[in-house]
């Protein structure tokens, strides 16, 4: 689904996400907060870093056998890189973030820009 790279869309962005959980059929066993948490996430990430000139950033949620993947694309075809914030830093963890609660994340070419990814495991009983 297309969203607008704007920082309000992120609410619409977890709607998304929460809505393509909610209607799987491994819905009890998905990570459901921590994908709105990551989508969240990688979607700023991809408006506040990426140079998308106002075009839209697509996102995907799909199910992977018992892995939720959730990927942000943009038009950007530079990979970024990690930075290491200081103690009184406001921000900059958010790869951090995103790693932790993701079983595996990335970034990949794509046509016209990169996709950002990550896949989730599934909650254990």
């Amino acid at each position: 689904m297309l969203f607008s790279p704007i920082p309000r869309e992120a609410s619409r962005v977890r709607r998304y996400v929460r809505g393509c959980v909610v209607a799987s059929t491994a819905a009890d066993r998905l990570p459901l907060d921590e994908a709105e948490l990551v989508v969240t996430e990688m979607f700023s990430n991809a408006v506040t870093h990426a140079r998308h000139a106002g075009v839209p950033l697509m996102v995907v949620v799909q199910e992977r056998g018992t892995l939720l993947r959730l990927e942000v694309h943009d038009p950007d075809p530079f990979m970024g890189a990690r930075s290491r914030p200081t103690e009184l830093a406001l921000s900059g963890r958010g790869l951090l973030l995103i790693a932790t609660l993701s079983r595996s994340w990335g970034v990949l070419p794509s046509a016209g820009g990169k996709a950002v990814y990550c896949e989730m495991a599934p909650h254990t009983a």
